[in-house]
């Protein structure tokens, strides 16, 4: 029959009989029950004590760990701070050094300037405007000897300066790579300090935050503490070490300017004396000249009217001559007995006699007169062309070499 016919006609299954426990059981059970309950519960209070305790702990423990973290972020913070302010001091002085050094750089490359395009070719044009005198003038006399030791000096200084030159860009630039270590250490400890301080402020229930689950190590670490303190150390020694090579370089430099600017002076005199002295010399010549001239002039002009005077002399001599022959010729035509060697006769013999005797004479010193006046005129162009040189070389020594050598007159470099 089936459970359909069954529920439709109201009838009950009942269900077979199960095995039962007894009473006994039943309390047993109960008792079992209660004491395992009594002993869960005894476990739970023991679990939930030592789990308040060991909250206690780990927040202490955690607390205390953050705290510590904290003070070693804030003495890191201090540390890095001081190590800045350091190498901030450092790189102050350094830059000082530096711009201290970049004003003896420009002293020294003006001094090379004024050496080199005025001081040089000023000698240089000096000694060959003095090429240009003529004659004995043309002489290696003091001026000549002291411009050249002047451009030996000048070019010596140029030389010199042009070294220390080289060495102070050496330096300056030095000086920069040491700065530029300093930025870069400075950049990095900035840095630093704002991640410490950013680390400082953050808190545990901050929102952003959240457990790392990456695979990349969060301690790449590559230097101890120490290494770190050793690699400032060694930028700031590095930096004193250029500032304390910059300092004397200053002073050597300072010194160099000095003294070439003083040998030049010194050299610069001694040879503006011998400029004074050989134009004291060459006026003094010229003057002696010009007097011997004017003698020679006065000799010229004084021998020029003596040979107008013995021509003269001569005409008329001519003239006695032929009143005398004509004399003889008139009384050559005596007649007779009257052609007679008389007194008359005789005296008019020793007149023609006395007369070319005279004439001879005359006609000597004209010839000797006129001899001597060409030679005498000589003379004088000779010493008119010596005096047009003395005169030529007083205008190059005075006007033109010592008006150029006037700008000179510089101070120190």
């Amino acid at each position: 029959m089936s459970e359909k016919y069954l529920r439709e006609q109201n009838l009950v299954i009942v269900p077979p009989e199960q095995p039962k426990y007894t009473t006994h059981d039943w309390d047993a059970n109960n008792r079992k029950q209660n004491l395992f309950s009594i002993a869960q519960q005894a476990l739970a209070d023991r679990v939930i004590s030592e789990s308040e305790r060991v909250i206690d702990e780990t927040k202490h423990t955690t607390n205390a760990c953050k705290d510590e973290v904290d003070f070693r972020l804030r003495e890191r913070i201090e540390d890095i701070q001081f190590r800045r302010d350091e190498l901030q001091h450092q790189k102050r002085e350094a830059h000082i050094e530096e711009e201290a050094l970049k004003v003896y750089k420009r002293r020294t490359i003006d001094a090379i300037n004024t050496l080199r395009e005025i001081a040089v070719p000023l000698c240089q044009k000096c000694l060959v405007l003095r090429e240009t005198r003529e004659g004995s003038d043309l002489v290696n006399d003091g001026v000549d000897r002291e411009l050249r030791k002047e451009l030996t000096v000048m070019e010596g200084g140029v030389a010199m300066l042009e070294k220390v030159l080289a060495e102070c860009v050496e330096q300056i630039r030095r000086l920069r790579a040491t700065i530029y270590l300093l930025d870069r250490d400075l950049a990095d400890k900035d840095r630093s300090i704002r991640i410490d301080e950013k680390n400082l402020e953050l808190r545990p229930n901050q929102m952003e935050m959240k457990v790392y689950a990456g695979r990349v190590p969060l301690d790449p670490y590559n230097a101890t503490d120490e290494e770190w303190i050793m690699v400032t150390n060694r930028n700031i020694e590095a930096t004193a070490k250029e500032i304390n090579s910059a300092q004397p370089m200053r002073s050597y430099i300072d010194q160099l300017l000095r003294q070439i600017a003083e040998d030049i002076r010194v050299q610069v005199e001694r040879t503006n004396a011998a400029f004074r002295q050989r134009i004291a010399e060459l006026r003094y010549t010229k003057v002696k000249l010009e007097n011997v001239h004017k003698e020679t002039v006065r000799q010229v002009n004084e021998l020029t009217r003596t040979v107008t005077r013995l021509e003269i002399e001569i005409a008329e001599k001519e003239g006695y001559v032929a009143l005398a022959q004509t004399r003889l010729a008139n009384r050559a035509q005596r007649p007779g007995i009257e052609l007679c060697r008389d007194s008359v006769f005789e005296g008019l013999k020793r007149e023609l006699a006395e007369l070319r005797s005279t004439t001879a004479k005359l006609d000597g010193s004209l010839v000797k007169s006129k001899a001597t006046l060409r030679y005498l005129l000589n003379t004088q162009v000779m010493q008119e062309e010596e005096i047009n040189r003395k005169t030529g070389s007083l205008r190059t020594d005075e006007v033109d070499c010592m008006t150029m050598r006037e700008s000179l007159k510089f101070q120190d470099f």
